[in-house]
């Protein structure tokens, strides 16, 4: 249940090479919202675009936790990521595009409950994930982005009691994810984004939500 809603945070952050093309790079700033059935959150990313093919980003996000065993559970994430937007159908004659992305994630737990025993609880994921998706024109400054896509992420949880004894788990999960962000050009340089999108797992569905703002630098080759 913990790692729920952050794995969902992580593997959410801000593809701003998505929208790009070859040979474009950029910055990326966006916000989004996340809620399953056990937690709830929010998330801010930032990240840059390198030539189009290569983002590199950070996230930072907050939970709270609707747990039975600890009161007011919540929770902060530290998230950097690598993706690689290995085809690009707006640069080639690919009908889709493919991303592939690595992360890792940091979660630090707390609540009055944990404090009061001394103790810390943690967890540190990795993930690998990959992400088919199409553009899909409505005129020359609006158009949407469909997108379905495979994470697995393996987690090892942390706790460590008031006598600084050090107990571990570990543990894998896959989820199945989808989207629609769509997307609004300002102009050529400035993009507006809204992303809704739904991941699956074996123990719940989440639900987010971000808005986010992709700044171009240069035009791509040929324009």
């Amino acid at each position: 249940m913990f790692a729920g809603l952050f794995l969902l945070l992580a593997t959410s952050a801000f593809p701003q090479g998505n929208f790009l093309k070859k040979g474009q790079s950029g910055l990326g700033f966006s916000g989004a919202y996340a809620a399953n059935r056990s937690a709830s959150g929010i998330t801010g990313t930032t990240g840059v675009a390198l030539g189009g093919i290569f983002d590199i980003s950070f996230g930072l996000g907050w939970a709270s936790y609707g747990s039975e065993d600890l009161t007011d559970l919540k929770a902060t994430s530290l998230s950097p990521q690598l993706r690689a937007h290995v085809i690009k159908q707006n640069s080639s004659r690919s009908p889709v595009s493919l991303t592939l992305a690595v992360g890792h994630a940091r979660d630090n737990f707390r609540s009055p409950d944990l404090a009061e025993a001394g103790y810390t609880y943690k967890a540190n994921s990795l993930f690998v994930g990959a992400a088919i998706s199409r553009d899909v024109r409505f005129s020359a400054k609006v158009f949407v982005q469909p997108y379905v896509g495979l994470t697995h992420t393996s987690t090892t949880y942390t706790l460590i009691d008031d006598l600084g004894r050090m107990f571990s788990d570990k543990g894998g999960l896959a989820s199945f994810e989808l989207g629609l962000p769509l997307v609004y050009a300002f102009s050529w340089r400035t993009l507006l984004v809204v992303q809704p999108g739904l991941t699956f797992n074996k123990d719940t569905t989440t639900f987010a939500v971000s808005l986010g703002l992709v700044y171009v630098f240069n035009k791509s080759a040929g324009e």
